[in-house]
């Protein structure tokens, strides 16, 4: 009912001097009727709208007379106006003046936040250029989620989304955890290296090395078990015994040796950036190409940016796909002593920068091999830091 409503349907009356004949002619044309009736010579016919104009072509060639015509609907209503172009102007530029609105961001809505937090997304949202008059097709909502995530300690979760020509801003503020009393394991502080203890800072637990002590590899330094000192010196073996999780800082002086490989054969990896983009009209999960070139083949880094359009507020399963590929390829390289070298240095500095950053390097001393296959530089460090590592007791 609701496709006749907007398709139309037209009631004819035609006089005719063989009815049957005319009803037989419609049914060779394949017009579909929806009713018909013959009374005096004259036929009454009820049909779509859209096949009136195949009626009139039979009628005209059997020499028949339409009497009258009668059509109702939006269609019908609408080709009467057809001529007025005017009003068909008027009705195009509004629906691209809705559509077009519909799709830029006209106002921003933050929702769960407050006076000070609203003014911190504003502020990052701004960052990435959006903001009001921007296209909404054109927003990465993602993107725009993870950068202020990373951008900001304060949320616990935010999401950006439209609405229309709103841009929705979702966002819980961060709370402290309450803090939570936890039943803490007994545990010893042990040497994780063997060295000459130069310095200690025992928080809790009992010091079973002092300064100027060699220790050796998995010794306690810090026990957390241990008997309370007795005021009677008789009564010592009576002595309650305490348990804790000891907690301390012991420095020591200490050698590590460590070997580092570079071969003469090496393989570079080269990313090209924006190496090639395509655009896509999608609809549902269809995707039609509507940039110029062939299908992307290859070892690629993709990277989908997807906006669909709105109508009147409603998001339509229609919209634009932006696909980046960012080629990478491996590529064999021979390299000299002196790159080879160069490159060892720069795995030292990056040793020394992650894994040797809370410690002081007394000494260095370094030992070079070169071989047909590479090169292997070993470091002698002599290392001032705090060995003691945390080792759990069980008890009963």
């Amino acid at each position: 009912m609701a496709l006749d409503f907007l398709t139309g349907k037209s009631d004819i009356l035609i006089k005719s001097d063989n009815p049957t004949g005319l009803a037989n002619e419609f049914s060779k044309q394949n017009i579909p009727i929806k009713r018909i009736t013959s009374k005096g010579g004259k036929i009454s016919v009820s049909v779509s709208f859209l096949r009136l104009r195949a009626i009139k072509e039979v009628c005209e060639s059997k020499n028949c007379e339409l009497i009258s015509v009668k059509s109702d609907g939006i269609l019908p209503r609408l080709y009467r106006y057809r001529l007025r172009y005017g009003i068909i102007a008027g009705i195009i530029i509004s629906m691209i003046l809705i559509f077009i609105f519909s799709n830029i961001v006209l106002r921003i809505k933050i929702t769960g936040g407050n006076s000070k937090l609203n003014s911190e997304i504003m502020a990052l949202l701004r960052q990435q250029n959006i903001r009001v008059g921007r296209f909404i097709p054109n927003i990465d909502f993602s993107k725009a989620e993870s950068y202020m995530m990373l951008n900001s300690d304060n949320f616990s979760w935010i999401t950006v989304r439209n609405n229309g020509a709103t841009l929705v801003v979702d966002v819980l503020e961060k709370t402290k955890e309450p803090e939570m009393n936890q039943v803490r394991p007994v545990t010893n502080l042990v040497a994780s290296h063997s060295g000459v203890i130069t310095d200690v800072n025992v928080y809790i637990g009992k010091l079973m090395k002092v300064v100027g002590k060699k220790v050796k590899k998995g010794e306690v330094l810090v026990a957390g078990k241990y008997r309370a000192e007795s005021v009677d010196e008789s009564k010592k073996d009576k002595a309650k015994i305490m348990l804790c999780h000891s907690k301390g800082e012991i420095f020591a002086d200490y050698d590590e040796s460590i070997t580092f490989e570079q071969k003469f054969m090496d393989e570079k990896e080269i990313v090209i950036d924006d190496d090639k983009s395509r655009k896509y009209f999608t609809i549902f999960d269809l995707e039609i190409p509507i940039s110029i070139g062939k299908k992307v083949i290859g070892n690629y880094i993709m990277s989908e940016n997807k906006s669909n359009f709105s109508f009147l507020g409603f998001k339509l399963p229609i919209g634009i796909s932006k696909k980046t590929y960012d080629k990478y390829y491996f590529e064999k390289v021979k390299l000299t002593k002196k790159q080879a070298k160069k490159k060892l240095k720069k795995k030292i500095k990056l040793y020394e920068k992650n894994f040797l950053k809370d410690k002081k390097i007394l000494n260095k001393k370094k030992k070079t091999k070169v071989t047909k296959k590479g090169i292997k530089i070993t470091v002698d460090y002599k290392l001032n830091g705090n060995i003691a590592v945390e080792k759990e007791l069980l008890t009963k």
